[in-house]
């Protein structure tokens, strides 16, 4: 998975709210550095406050990249469970598509199914989703039946279907 940037979003080393805190370190660190020039007298309640202020910026940092990595964690199991939801569902659909097609033929199967899909996944109204499946059902048999003379597989319903 990859950011806008073109990088993994796992290779980020560090959050972008994280920099700040980063520099406060560097500039706490400086000072703290620099104290050590000044005279033992001196230096002791300069040292003893920049020490602190060091250690408390780390303490932040730490907290900073543990919660960052624990939102990447969370956002890559929902796109986890996202893709395995995509997953079950598609298969759940070729599975009525063949279910469909072997119940009541291909012509009928197909058609039932396009209406199936319009309605259920896509979401179109009703009338434009029974024009589509009445158009492909007609266009199936049209096209392979009595055109090619080619006969579509019936299903096992159909000799059932005749009767009534």
């Amino acid at each position: 998975m990859t950011s806008s940037g073109g990088k993994s979003s796992g290779a980020r080393a560090v959050p972008p709210g994280s920099w700040l805190t980063i520099a406060f370190i560097a500039g706490v660190a400086l000072l703290l550095w620099t104290s050590f020039s000044l005279s033992r007298a001196s230096a002791w309640v300069p040292r003893w406050v920049l020490a602190i202020t060091l250690a408390l910026l780390l303490l932040q940092l730490a907290g900073e990249l543990l919660a960052s990595r624990n939102a990447l964690a969370q956002v890559q199991m929902q796109a986890a469970n996202g893709r395995r939801r995509r997953t079950v569902a598609a298969a759940a659909w070729l599975g009525l598509l063949m279910l469909l097609a072997w119940m009541l033929g291909i012509a009928l199967g197909g058609a039932l199914f396009c209406f199936a899909w319009l309605r259920g996944h896509a979401g179109e109204r009703w009338p434009l989703a029974v024009a589509i499946a009445a158009v492909l059902g007609i266009t199936l048999w049209l096209l392979f039946t009595a055109l090619l003379g080619v006969g579509l597989y019936p299903g096992v319903l159909w000799p059932y279907l005749r009767g009534l």
